[in-house]
């Protein structure tokens, strides 16, 4: 399959069905097709069991055999019946619709669980296909691996067709446009209103699923789903396990060429990540990362306040900078640094800072170094309980060389703050290719930067804190070595 370069028009309209479907499209060049060795038909590449010899697979070729062929079948069938032929012309295979219509959670959340999305759609010979319908389009931010030079082995257009009727088409709103897609056939899941029975186990929960679509519901061109299966990572491995597979691929470095191969980031995206790239002359592999998340939830004890306002609001709401909520969230920047700072070599490289708070991120690596700035606000003299933690931090900020990006549009919570113009969210994306980019990571509270290092396959990272109350389930977070230093 040839494929063109991407037909991007960067003309908005806000009126009707550009509301929810994006100015983004592929041309495709027909050419013979390739069909999977061990498929019975156009649309069957079920896992068999056993992996088989890789030695002889260069780079491109580098994900498990099951892998190879599902993404080949569907290169194929996507070329095959283009556009909208997919779900309309009767030879096409079904397709299984991963869907985001309001709270479908961070970027951990919606794209950490590539894996077990291909091992459905693998399971039940359905082409996988991808659709956000807030806060954006994922087509805003991300654009499937796709240019004139792919080739077969390279790339996968998870993109649904435009202009199809009932699917977010000709509706005035977001909520109207979600409201229509919610109506398409769906199997249970685990969020939202996806949920049948809270007791049900994710294994029993997938399961089923599979069992539908391969029984009632295999006749049934489209179906959705919302299955949130990155905090169960084990369940997907065991069963790959039993199939005789040896990639578990949450934990080697397949996880991030599917990611690779799925994605790679919207030009408008790509243009500020090569930006900052150049101003603060960071080169990928030679520099380290120190993420902060100091809105969720977990970093506090449960119905924790500040100035009146609930932790649990923060993401949608935020939290006034100040007082002893500034206070704590200068202590844990220090923190992550200086904890940044104690991996092998990083001390002499620039350490990029970045927060889910725009306000700390401007405080710690601008005010603070600024004379002029720091001798005309008394607030950053500030002590707190005979600590002064603007000293600690200013003492910080001058020891290591931390840059961060100008945070002139305050960072947007993708699943919490609605309603905002795609570039309000585009730092989310930046800081994330920041870090996958970066030597080493540090982090701590929630599963961001974590995620960066999934997709990196970096060892060097470390945590400087963990979350006060939940179970953990992510079980990648076990390699990571704590940080020593005192709290």
């Amino acid at each position: 399959i040839l494929i063109s370069n991407h037909v991007i028009d960067n003309n908005r309209d806000n009126a009707g069905s550009n509301r929810c479907e994006k100015n983004f499209a592929l041309q495709q060049l027909p050419t013979s097709p390739i069909l999977s060795p061990h498929s019975t038909s156009n649309n069957e590449t079920l896992i068999t069991g056993g992996s088989r010899d890789r030695a002889t697979r260069n780079l491109s070729q580098s994900l498990p055999i099951w892998i190879q062929e599902y993404m080949s079948w569907h290169r194929h069938m996507r070329s095959q019946y283009p556009g909208q032929a997919i779900l309309t012309d009767p030879n096409a295979p079904p397709v299984l619709v991963r869907i985001c219509l309001g709270l479908c959670g961070g970027l951990h959340d919606r794209l950490g669980q590539l894996p077990l999305d291909l091992y459905i759609a693998n399971q039940t010979r359905r082409i996988l296909l991808i659709k956000w319908i807030k806060p954006h389009s994922l087509e805003e931010f991300l654009v499937p691996s796709l240019s004139s030079t792919s080739t077969l082995d390279h790339g996968i257009d998870w993109t649904f067709p435009l202009g199809v009727p009932g699917w977010g088409t000709g509706c005035n709103t977001l909520n109207e446009c979600a409201k229509q897609v919610r109506s398409q056939p769906q199997i249970p899941g685990n969020i939202a209103e996806t949920r049948l029975d809270s007791n049900t186990s994710f294994e029993t929960l997938l399961d089923q699923g599979i069992d539908l679509l391969n029984g009632k519901m295999k006749k049934i061109k489209a179906v959705t789903f919302q299955i949130m299966g990155h905090l169960s990572e084990d369940v997907l491995e065991r069963k790959l396990q039993q199939l005789g597979e040896t990639d578990m691929i949450h934990t080697t470095s397949t996880f991030g060429t599917l990611f690779h191969t799925f994605f790679q980031p919207h030009p408008n995206i790509q243009k500020e990540i090569t930006s900052i790239r150049q101003q603060y002359n960071l080169i990928p592999g030679t520099y380290t990362v120190a993420h902060v998340r100091v809105r969720h939830p977990k970093a506090y004890n449960k119905g924790m306040r500040f100035n009146n306002e609930f932790v649990s609001n923060a993401d949608k709401l935020g939290l006034p900078f100040e007082g002893h909520f500034r206070d704590l969230a200068i202590r844990m920047a220090s923190r992550a640094i200086a904890c940044a700072a104690t991996l092998p070599g990083v001390a002499s490289q620039p350490i990029y800072f970045m927060a889910d708070e725009s306000e700390l991120v401007r405080f710690v690596t601008r005010d603070l170094v600024n004379a002029t700035t720091a001798a005309l606000n008394p607030s950053l003299h500030h002590h707190d309980n005979n600590d002064n933690v603007n000293e600690t931090a200013r003492y910080v900020m001058f020891k290591y060389n931390v840059v961060a990006r100008d945070q002139n549009v305050k960072n947007a919570h993708i699943d919490k703050n609605k309603g905002r113009p795609p570039e309000d969210y585009y730092g989310t994306f930046v800081d994330l290719y920041l870090g996958i980019e970066a030597r080493c990571v540090a982090f701590g509270i929630g599963n961001y930067a974590m995620f960066a290092t999934k997709i990196s396959g970096t060892k060097c990272k470390i945590r400087y804190a963990r979350e006060i109350w939940g179970v953990e389930y992510t079980t990648h977070k076990e390699e990571t070595r704590d940080c020593s230093l005192p709290e």
